[in-house]
């Protein structure tokens, strides 16, 4: 009897809450007997009303106000402090990297090194206007002030880039690959691409060691009929990115760096990407993560730091992800309206990891930390996922699988405290061999191997 006393006292009393604390349904900054009503008066209503979705299950029943009970009960929803993450641009000591030296595999291509280069182009940026040396006939060169436009048929070329304008751009027609050496250069491209490769062949960016090196581009395009402009960094094809300087991209008109094909970046390389207009890194077939130190701040509504419409891969390297935008309306293949948030990574087919870390902060409502559609396979490495933004249209998630997850090696910790902290709509599996499983309330989930 004294225990039921206890909890009609609290029921009625309630507690003080922050504005968008786990459980005050009528956002009067307390968690009381008012809220279990207005649940009440959700469900009666056969209204979808996502406020009464207490437990962020994506339904509106019984069980949120068995939640909302259990929260007063013991005197408010359990105190949850995710992990620190921000921005980390420490040196990290990675292995040697082993370069493949059989023509036959499949990633011999991929490796500036496996080519002799037999033409070198040299171009330096000097404010409003650019000079270009080492210009072989095969190779036609136009420069309209610090807007560079390099023609090509010859094999093998080598352009090496340095110097600084803040109106120029760098653009490329091939037939064949070819190699840009960033040799410290700062361009600037108010109208669009700072660099624009409308080749599909394999793109080399190499880094000089020892040097620093950024591209941004224009709040707007100015767009060429037929030719796509994607990012500040832009190719029709595959993106191979390698070396030891730093490169950093800012967009603000469309995305930090984009492929048509795919995007690979090896170790030694030091990454910051910058976007208040689209995602940091856009590929179509597939994102491949070998090492390097990679650091984005994405600040747009709906964007992500890598969107892949095929497969995302991590092996190695350490990738620091932020994002601070909010969800926003697109219309689908089908003319429907519908809500998409930001995401550290979305993947529209599947996602493995197997070495490296990968660190995600997510700040937005409606954010996903990681979003799959196919299976994710976590099988080594560290991953660390926050999402602390609040429910609007959707539930956060710190990771969402449209499919299965399995998670069998390494250290995975997804935080969600106003949300889920995994969401597997088919076969979650978590191996044996763990050392230590935590799970508090679907809001957190961390695994140790």
């Amino acid at each position: 009897m004294k225990k039921l006393f206890i909890a009609i006292v609290v029921l009625m009393t309630g507690f003080t809450a922050n504005a968008a604390i786990i459980g005050d349904v009528n956002n009067d900054g307390e968690v009381n007997i008012s809220d279990i009503n207005a649940v009440i008066d959700i469900i009666l209503r056969d209204n979808s009303d996502p406020s009464g979705d207490v437990n962020r299950d994506g339904e509106v029943n019984i069980s949120d106000i068995n939640l909302i009970i259990d929260i007063l009960l013991g005197g408010g929803p359990s105190t949850l402090t995710p992990k620190d993450i921000s921005l980390d641009f420490s040196p990290l000591e990675e292995p040697g990297e082993t370069i493949p030296d059989d023509e036959d595999a499949l990633d011999y291509g991929d490796y500036v090194e496996n080519t002799v280069w037999a033409t070198t182009v040299r171009i330096n940026f000097d404010g409003e206007t650019a000079t270009v040396t080492g210009n072989p006939s095969s190779v036609i060169v136009n420069v309209d002030g610090a807007h560079v436009t390099c023609t090509s048929a010859a094999k093998r070329v080598r352009y090496i880039v340095s110097g600084t304008t803040s109106n120029g751009s760098l653009k490329f027609y091939s037939d064949k690959k070819f190699q840009l050496q960033l040799n410290g250069v700062d361009i600037t491209n108010p109208n669009g691409a700072a660099v624009n490769n409308q080749c599909g062949k394999s793109f080399y960016v190499v880094i000089n060691e020892g040097t620093e090196n950024t591209l941004r581009d224009g709040a707007t395009y100015s767009m060429v009929e037929n030719e796509d402009q994607k990012g500040a960094l832009f190719s029709e094809g595959q993106i191979l990115v390698s070396g030891k300087g730093t490169l950093n991209i800012y967009s603000q008109g469309k995305h930090c760096m984009a492929s048509d094909d795919y995007v690979f970046v090896r170790p030694g390389c030091n990454l910051y990407l910058n976007s208040t207009s689209g995602h940091g890194i856009k590929a179509k077939d597939y994102v491949y993560i070998k090492g390097g130190v990679i650091n984005m701040e994405i600040a747009a509504d709906g964007a992500k730091g890598i969107n892949c419409d095929s497969l995302v891969n991590i092996t190695g390297g350490r990738t620091t992800i932020i994002t601070s935008g909010t969800s926003k309306w697109e219309t689908d293949s089908l003319g429907e309206l519908v809500s998409t948030g930001c995401a550290g990574v979305k993947a529209d087919y599947n996602m493995t990891m197997t070495g490296g870390t990968l660190n995600i902060k997510c700040t937005g409502d409606d954010a996903k930390g990681i979003n799959v559609a196919q299976p994710f396979v976590f099988g080594g490495g560290e991953l660390n996922v926050v999402c602390t933004g609040n429910q609007v249209n959707v539930a956060p998630k710190g990771v969402k699988c449209d499919t299965d997850c399995t998670i069998r090696g390494g250290s995975f910790y997804s935080c969600a405290p106003n949300g889920k902290a995994l969401d597997v709509e088919g076969t979650l599996t978590i191996a044996e061999g763990y050392t230590s499983l935590s799970n508090d309330d679907e809001r957190l989930l961390e695994v140790v191997y």
